[in-house]
């Protein structure tokens, strides 16, 4: 059930989070863009024969614990979804608020 996180390179496009499992089964990249959060999950089999890539865009964090919640991983590598849960939903909370800030300094 160990799980790693680190942030990624500048080389590696810069400002996101990875959140991977020891064995590589399963591997998160979290990073914001200008309408919320891009989610990237991988998962490969075992044999490492196949493996599923999906990409999601959310734009809040209600959003995004519903699709959290859904995902099967939360049983298989319960670290790795604590951890995918909480820097999720903290660069979604960050991008909400620099979102506000905007909006009340662009207003008259």
């Amino acid at each position: 059930m160990k799980n790693s996180i680190r942030k990624t390179s500048p080389r590696e496009g810069g400002k996101g989070i990875v959140v991977q499992s020891d064995d590589g089964a399963v591997c998160f990249r979290l990073q914001t863009t200008r309408i919320g959060l891009w989610v990237e999950r991988v998962r490969r089999r075992d044999d490492h024969q196949a493996r599923l890539v999906q990409s999601v865009v959310f734009s809040n964090t209600i959003g995004f614990s519903r699709w959290c919640d859904a995902d099967l991983v939360r049983f298989d590598y319960p670290i790795v979804f604590l951890n995918i849960k909480r820097e999720g939903v903290a660069l979604l909370e960050a991008h909400e608020r620099m979102l506000l800030s905007q909006r009340d300094h662009s207003e008259p």
